[in-house]
């Protein structure tokens, strides 16, 4: 009975090692592939990733002089409630929609190379992250500087990221998968990420808005960007239906997208 036990042993740390091992040379070729992406949009530009945060920072700039006084009248630190709301969705956009087209931006390599096809999407996700965190630095130093709002609650703010990421990589997945039927899929995301920016209190407040309201109970980003106001702005518990809400949404969404994705995955170099 010992000597199976010592045998079984050593075959699931083989096992474990393999699957490690795996895991470190797959994230090894997205962070590559993440690597020469970021040098060849930025070839040739004076400002580099911080043409990134020109976008987000005009938006909100120009939503806050056009909205503060009338929408934003009756939302406490309305400049705050405004930037996360921004910083948040445009997160979710950047991702999405780069990962919307990536497979037909790189159907060459696809079918010259055998290469997980996932690293692609991991790849954009890594460039996101890292110019999302530039952003969360540099508009907390801008709400506490120019707003005198208490930053502390963004030391949390990983807790909210971990699973908002999760579930842009799940529509990520899907979208990716889905182009190689719908060529334009990118175009048609991007009208429906327009009627999600409006629907999504981003620049205003639901309120007494009872149909609204209903609406955003089935909109993800409206939990993402509740939690975030929340934890961060107002630095107080969320309510546990938000919370919940937003780990049901990650969690449905990477399952389902992945799926696809992986149902998808052996036909997509044959189709593009």
């Amino acid at each position: 009975m010992a000597t199976k036990r010592l045998k079984i042993i050593p075959l699931s740390l083989f096992v474990m090692s393999a699957h490690i091992s795996g895991l470190r040379a797959f994230l090894g070729t997205s962070f590559q592939i993440a690597k020469a992406e970021f040098k060849l949009k930025n070839e040739g530009s004076y400002l580099g990733i911080f043409w990134y945060l020109l976008s987000p920072l005009l938006t909100f700039i120009i939503l806050f002089l056009v909205f503060s006084d009338r929408l934003g009248g009756g939302i406490p630190n309305y400049a705050g409630y405004l930037l996360i709301g921004v910083i948040i969705f445009n997160f979710f956009i950047r991702i999405t929609k780069e990962n919307a087209k990536v497979i037909l931006v790189n159907a060459l390599l696809i079918k010259s190379v055998n290469f997980p096809r996932e690293s692609l999407i991991i790849a954009n996700l890594f460039n996101a992250v890292v110019s999302h965190l530039i952003e969360i630095v540099l508009f907390s130093f801008i709400l506490a500087f120019f707003f005198g709002t208490n930053i502390t609650g963004f030391l949390f703010y990983p807790l909210i990221l971990i699973p908002l990421v999760i579930f842009a990589i799940g529509i990520s997945f899907f979208l990716s998968a889905m182009t190689i039927y719908v060529n334009d899929l990118d175009n048609i995301w991007a009208f429906v990420t327009t009627l999600i920016w409006l629907g999504t209190p981003i620049f205003y407040e639901v309120g007494g808005q009872t149909k609204l309201l209903a609406v955003n109970l089935f909109n993800p980003l409206f939990y993402f960007i509740t939690l975030a106001r929340e934890v961060i702005l107002y630095q107080r518990l969320p309510e546990l239906n938000f919370m919940v809400g937003a780990v049901i949404f990650s969690a449905v969404s990477f399952f389902v997208g992945y799926f696809i994705f992986s149902r998808l995955n052996r036909k997509i170099a044959e189709l593009i």
